[in-house]
């Protein structure tokens, strides 16, 4: 019964190595890494201007609401509009949030 693991034990060190083995060879083709987006990049892409660039929302100071919240999140603007911004609502406001601020999540609105 011993010969018996020791056999399974081998085939599995064997088969472990040979794994590591292939994750660390090169293809042989050398690429550039691809630079990962910084994230407000993908916060505005993937997040603001799909859901809340749109027209009728946060698209521009001609929309319906932007009385209300005073905030384009168009590419242009969104940063400079929610980064250290005091919020417009009042309860915000007086409990000294602002819109985003940065590393702070609880003393950001948003």
């Amino acid at each position: 019964m011993k010969f018996f693991s020791a056999i399974i034990f081998f085939i599995l060190i064997v088969n472990l190595s040979l794994i590591i083995q292939s994750c660390n060879k090169s293809s042989g083709t050398s690429s550039v890494p691809a630079t990962p987006k910084d994230s407000w990049a993908v916060i505005q892409d993937q997040i603001l201007t799909p859901s809340c660039a749109t027209t009728g929302c946060h698209a521009s100071s001609a929309d319906a609401t932007y009385s209300q919240h005073n905030l384009v999140l168009t590419t242009n603007v969104a940063y400079d509009n929610l980064v250290n911004i005091a919020c417009k609502n009042f309860a915000a406001n007086s409990g000294g949030l602002l819109r985003v601020k940065p590393g702070d999540y609880v003393n950001s609105l948003l």
